[in-house]
């Protein structure tokens, strides 16, 4: 079986609990085609006792509910020692979700590059603050300084 690009996504919440609104859109992902859910793994930090590694059965109803049949293909390539050093800075009260997902929209566009004996060179994810500064610069750039239609 190919995998398409994965990608690891580290998300911190200030509070005990994910939102119910982040499942949701992870739930019109999945549905869409657009990823796939590798592994999933969640964290709590409660006062001093350290992170506590939480199973999608130990989540609140509702939220296991809307996640439970995103997952079911987990693979379980994340373990122990990767939640801890991803949540080692994590403050006392918040929560944490680790997600390794597949690009599923470009599995196909990954099998026809592999089977032409390409390789990938690089690839980068630019910060979305990175690309917003970028805009907004580019937004504020005077008429005259802006490059021709068409050129760059």
């Amino acid at each position: 079986m190919s995998i398409g690009p994965v990608e690891l996504l580290v998300l911190k919440f200030p509070v005990e609990r994910v939102g119910r609104n982040v499942a949701g859109s992870l739930q019109d992902l999945v549905q869409s085609g657009l990823i796939r859910v590798i592994d999933l793994v969640f964290a709590r930090k409660s006062g001093t006792n350290g992170v506590q590694v939480l199973e999608l059965h130990e989540l609140e109803d509702e939220d296991s509910g809307m996640i439970e049949p995103l997952v079911a293909d987990i693979t379980g390539f994340l373990n122990g020692d990767d939640v801890e050093k991803l949540t080692v800075a994590m403050e006392p009260g918040s929560s944490a979700a680790i997600m390794l997902f597949e690009h599923a929209w470009a599995k196909n566009f990954a099998d026809q590059v592999a089977a032409a004996h390409g390789e990938v060179v690089l690839a980068e994810r630019i910060p979305r603050a990175v690309i917003d500064e970028l805009v907004r610069a580019h937004e504020e750039e005077p008429a005259s300084m802006a490059a021709p239609a068409g050129v760059r």
